[in-house]
């Protein structure tokens, strides 16, 4: 079965968050990344990131289907405990630079 592509938008739940986060928000932060860092590991990731001004970041992967992606989503330790909301997308890559 070939693997289909999606993208989830993150934002943050508490906007302050990101010039004053609490301990329990830079605990939750740190799981999201490595989180993140797993799926990379496991050839899942894409990519990852976040605007400049944190307004909002994304995640594109690789998984089976919609359900699937769904749940790497809500498993995000970020989603899980609050401190960011996801919304979920197919995406299709159409240009990348390849090195």
């Amino acid at each position: 079965m070939q693997k289909q592509t999606f993208i989830y938008q993150l934002k943050p739940t508490r906007p302050a968050m990101v010039d004053t986060p609490t301990e329990a928000e830079i605990s939750v932060i740190s799981n999201h990344f490595e989180y993140l860092k797993n799926l990379l590991d496991h050839d899942q990731l894409i990519l990852a990131g976040r605007t400049e001004g944190a307004e909002f970041g994304i995640v594109i992967f690789e998984a089976n289907d919609e359900n699937a992606a769904k749940t790497i989503m809500e498993h995000d330790p970020a989603i899980l405990n609050h401190v960011m909301i996801g919304e979920l997308f197919p995406y299709r890559l159409a240009l990348w630079r390849r090195h």
